[in-house]
């Protein structure tokens, strides 16, 4: 077996045991992070195909990223939701905000509102520091340029994304006002930023990403137990005033490359229905659990992911200026000291 060095931090790279070797977890994550979700041969077939067909790939490719690109002048706020674990909230956020930084010139921020979140490591920034942490050392200072905000939240490599780790488990929780101080500045220098929520719409951190974003991504897969999921926050949404003023868009996802569900067609179902759906198919890179890295996706996963990003950009920028929005009310409130709780 291999010897490996120890790291820090949850995700972090794994720590040697007694032997100075590797364990078989520690083995298979070393492996998957680095298996591109398509073997050659799969794509030594591709490439054969697209010999003697068009291939209209790089040009949908193209069209998607100029949507991710598209300006933006205040900071945009998307809360990442569902109401179940394992349903790909964790893997949504960070295909987004790998996707965005990596096709933006400016920055995007990932934040992890769950106690037994995974963003950060999803991310490669196992050390990075909570939200709770990072708001009590940032106080109600407001940094002066992007670098001063990088002294506060761990940039996983591109400069560009700023992540925070999972919150204490149990812990006092830093005071609401800080919490919210911190997503302000966040999207003082970042026109993006994800809050990955936990399970559910009843937890007070989901209730408060909600109360600060201009759209609500709600990710489910594409099952029986899931599809019901999305037809009952369609109606959540239609009947409930305090989540309805937050536009929302469900996101289908296959979790199994053997589901019998295709998220594609059951998003067309869906958007039959008056319900606002896209899809995200399953993804061997994706599912394996490890760091995200955009050159490991398969073809179709990449082209999904960033014409999902840009889906969620448009929504969230044309929900921001939406009269009756939380967000758009708070603008007139700014001194008003009402705060939804975290």
């Amino acid at each position: 077996m291999t010897q490996i060095t120890s790291g820090d931090g949850f995700g972090a790279p794994a720590t040697a045991q007694g032997d100075g070797f590797e364990s078989t977890p520690q083995r298979l994550r070393r492996t998957l992070r680095t298996r591109p979700a398509e073997g050659p041969a799969r794509r030594f077939l591709q490439q054969a195909a697209d010999m003697f067909r068009g291939d209209d790939y790089p040009q949908s490719l193209a069209e998607a990223a100029a949507g991710v690109q598209q300006p933006v002048t205040t900071g945009r706020r998307i809360a990442v939701v569902g109401s179940r674990g394992g349903a790909g909230r964790s893997t949504a956020s960070a295909l987004l905000a790998r996707t965005y930084a990596s096709l933006r010139s400016d920055a995007a921020a990932a934040v992890d509102l769950a106690e037994a979140g995974t963003l950060a490591a999803r991310l490669a920034a196992p050390a990075a520091p909570s939200l709770d942490a990072a708001a009590e050392r940032l106080g109600r200072t407001i940094p002066g340029s992007l670098a001063g905000v990088r002294e506060y939240i761990a940039s996983p490599g591109p400069e560009n994304l700023l992540v925070t780790g999972r919150r204490p488990a149990g812990g006092t929780k830093t005071a609401d006002d800080d919490v919210t101080h911190l997503s302000r500045v966040l999207s003082r220098y970042c026109p993006v930023t994800l809050f990955d929520c936990p399970p559910g719409l009843g937890p007070d951190a989901v209730r408060w990403a909600l109360g600060e974003s201009h759209l609500a991504l709600f990710v489910t897969p594409a099952s029986v137990a899931g599809l019901d999921d999305a037809e009952r926050a369609a109606d959540l949404w239609r009947t409930r005033p305090d989540l309805g003023s937050v536009p929302l868009l469900v996101l289908l996802t296959r979790t199994s490359a053997r589901s019998p569900f295709k998220p594609e067609a059951e998003a067309r179902r869906l958007a039959r229905s008056g319900v606002d759906t896209a899809y995200l198919d399953y993804d061997a890179h994706l599912a394996a659990g490890v760091e995200i890295q955009p050159r490991l996706l398969s073809r179709a996963a990449r082209l999904q992911g960033t014409e999902l990003a840009a889906r969620v950009l448009s929504a969230a920028s044309a929900a921001a200026s939406r009269p009756g929005t939380p967000v758009a009310s708070r603008r007139a409130e700014a001194g008003s000291g009402r705060r939804a709780r975290t």
